[in-house]
């Protein structure tokens, strides 16, 4: 079980976007570090500029969201929108 991820070729263009969409869904990534929780999903993620990758780590389903989720499909999820802004997974 996956419960974290490294995106690489994250320009600062494509975290915005990433950025976007994730608000889209309720999740606000505030600046370049931090931890996000939403509706029982909990994760830590740091971007990195200058070697343009994004760790996403801890990600934790509590419940509501384990009704539906597990950390291994967050993860997928993320990777999805990592792909159609622009990065890379790994």
């Amino acid at each position: 079980m996956a419960n974290s991820a490294t995106y690489s070729g994250i320009t600062p263009e494509a975290y915005n976007n990433l950025k976007g969409k994730l608000n889209a869904a309720g999740i606000d990534l505030a600046g370049t570090n931090g931890r996000v929780s939403k509706q029982g999903v909990t994760a830590d993620y740091a971007y990195e500029e200058a070697s343009q990758t994004l760790q996403i780590n801890n990600v934790q389903v509590a419940f509501p969201a384990s009704m539906m989720f597990s950390p291994d499909k967050i993860i997928q999820k993320i990777d999805e929108a990592v792909r159609s802004a622009g990065g890379r997974v790994g």
